[in-house]
Formats: structure tokens, C-alpha cells, sequence
């Protein structure tokens, strides 16, 4: 029976598997399991930009065993992969670079970067993503990983009471698992906050709620 993976690095069709080998190497180097997997061809899309994949996102799955000393090492692991991973989306000469597809042609980058997002699954079944500004630095980068492994941690051990599902019972379509939840880190405040999507692309303006620490 193959082991349920601690991260697994999915990329768009037109990326080689070359191109993400390093950050793999990195990733296993805690003694993870990692899977590397080109996803078919995609688009042209017909609903919300904010829910088009990006192109590669990074999910992480090992956040059961964080206390453990396993998941401290897969920890480290992930710090060590990021800076590469950064360098290849938002470093002085990206590799990753990426153009969205909709029904009236390309759908250009607005406030978030559609090369890279970070996944992970809610208890309920359902997804939350992180994602980036377009222009992050590497620092920014690294601590809005942390920030999202922390309210994670808080999510998967509080049971119900944690930061994040308090502020999603703010939106009222996050009741149900089949939405995603969208959040990313404000620069500014370093904070994490919940994006409310359909009310961003009603009003064409970001609407967010800030996610207590």
C-alpha cells in the first residue's frame, strides 16, 4: 500500500517535471513522502478568477503529526524548500510564469499571483488556500507559510472554535465544504485574512476579514 503523501507538488501541463526536482529533493530531505504530478491541460475557464488553480500548488498534508518529531523535520524540510520555490515564481528571473485563459481571452494577473498557492484540507472536507500578491518577497513569502501552518494547526486542534472557522461562519457560502476558503497575508499588517470572493468580483473591490491570531 503506498503512503499517504506529506506534500505533493502539482503543476500545470506546460511545465516540466525538471523544473520542480529541486524543490522536491528539498521537501524529502525531513524523511518526507512527496509527489510530483503534471495536471492535465486546463482552461479556458468560465467561473471566478479567484478559484482558477494556479501554476503549481504546493499541498500539505503532514500537519497530523506537526507535534511529533516527524513533522518538525518535515517542517524544516518546507523551510528549506521555499526559498527555491520563491526564487522560481517570484525571484528576478521567474521561471514560472503564467497566463489565464477565460472565455473572452486571457484574464490578466490582478492583486494575486496565479503562478503558486498553498493548500490544505479544512475538517470539514474542504479546501483553504493561500495565496500570494503578485509582487512577495522571499520574507513575506516564508511568513505567510507560517502564519498558514499555524492557523492550520489551530484549525485541525480546536475543534471548531479555531480563528479560521470563526471568521468563516462570517461568509455564509463557507458553511458548505464544497466552497473553498481563500485567504492570503496582508503585507501590511502581516496578518492572514478570509477573502470573500463572490462579494470581491460583485464589487470588483478586495473584501476580506481579518483572522484572529
Amino acid at each position: 500500500m503506498t503512503p499517504e503523501p506529506h506534500f505533493e507538488l502539482s503543476f500545470a501541463s506546460g511545465f516540466g517535471e525538471d523544473t520542480f526536482k529541486g524543490i522536491a529533493e528539498d521537501l524529502r530531505a525531513g524523511g518526507a513522502e512527496v509527489v510530483t504530478k503534471r495536471r492535465p491541460p486546463e482552461g479556458p475557464y468560465a467561473f471566478l478568477e479567484w478559484l482558477i488553480p494556479t501554476a503549481v500548488i504546493l499541498l500539505i498534508a503532514y500537519l497530523k503529526s506537526f507535534s511529533e518529531e516527524t513533522g518538525k523535520l518535515h517542517a524544516q524540510a518546507l523551510h528549506k524548500a521555499l526559498p527555491r520555490l520563491w526564487s522560481k515564481v517570484f525571484g528576478p528571473k521567474p521561471e514560472i510564469t503564467y497566463t489565464i485563459v477565460g472565455p473572452r481571452g486571457n484574464v490578466g494577473s490582478q492583486v494575486f499571483s496565479h503562478a503558486v498557492s498553498v493548500r490544505m484540507e479544512r475538517i470539514d472536507g474542504g479546501e483553504v488556500i493561500l495565496l500570494f500578491p503578485s509582487t512577495t518577497s522571499l520574507e513575506d513569502f516564508s511568513l505567510a507559510v507560517d502564519r498558514f501552518i499555524e492557523l492550520m494547526r489551530k484549525h485541525y486542534t480546536l475543534g471548531g472554535t479555531d480563528p479560521l472557522t470563526r471568521t468563516m461562519a462570517l461568509i455564509s457560502y463557507l458553511g458548505h465544504p464544497n466552497f473553498q476558503a481563500l485567504v492570503y497575508m496582508n503585507p501590511e499588517t502581516k496578518s492572514l485574512e478570509l477573502i470573500d470572493y463572490v462579494r470581491s468580483s460583485q464589487t470588483r473591490k478586495l473584501t476580506t476579514h481579518q483572522i484572529p491570531q
